[in-house]
């Protein structure tokens, strides 16, 4: 006897509404522009988007094509356990570089932010960053930088924190004579998802 079709749950609905809004929006585009593009009304894609209905394959497959990805962008979350980072099982960014950068992100779907610890030897600054959009948040978790924030520079020590839009030129020294170890967190993504691999360029 065949087994019975399981419902979809509450949650799968709302983790695909909640993919397919994110993705909308990165793209700039309305629901009956979406509705347009994937042959479905916008009032059941605004439905979908707040976890009242659930698109079928077939519409799943037309909704992926119009926000130009395939379908394995809804259908392939991630592992539970890979949400998570263990400390003894760090994930370094293999770059050749004095300082070291361990990944605190995990891959998740439609990634929006990273997250790195970093280990600032002394005399060793990170490369000066300026970025058209996006935001930077650095705290101080051991040592003493130097922080330039356009023309100003801040001394941060253990306990301080940064944050400001990417726009802002600023750079990071460590002039002190041990190491310092900052937490950093950022948009846009940096070093995107594996997971995304499969949309279309």
């Amino acid at each position: 006897m065949a087994e019975p079709q399981r419902k979809p749950t509450n949650s799968f609905k709302r983790a695909i509404g909640g993919l397919l809004k994110a993705k909308r929006k990165e793209m700039g585009l309305t629901l009956q522009e979406l509705a347009e593009r994937s042959e479905l009304s916008a009032a059941f894609l605004s439905q979908a988007e707040r976890g009242k209905a659930t698109p079928s394959i077939v519409s799943l497959i037309n909704i992926a094509a119009a926000l130009e990805t395939d379908i394995n962008y809804f259908l392939t979350p991630p592992e539970p356990m890979s949400l998570v980072r263990r400390a003894d099982d760090p994930r370094y960014v293999d770059i050749d570089s004095p300082v070291v950068y361990r990944r605190l992100d995990a891959q998740i779907r439609n990634q929006k932010m990273n997250a790195l610890l970093m280990d600032i030897p002394p005399g060793t600054g990170l490369p000066a960053v300026h970025r058209g959009e996006g935001e930077d948040f650095f705290y101080v978790i051991d040592g003493e930088v130097e922080y330039g924030l356009g023309e100003e520079v801040f001394t941060l020590t253990k306990g301080d924190a940064a944050h400001h839009n990417t726009q802002i030129d600023h750079t990071v020294i460590n002039n002190s004579d041990k190491v310092a170890r900052l937490l950093w967190v950022g948009t846009p993504v940096l070093f995107p998802s594996s997971l995304d691999a499969g949309k279309k360029k």
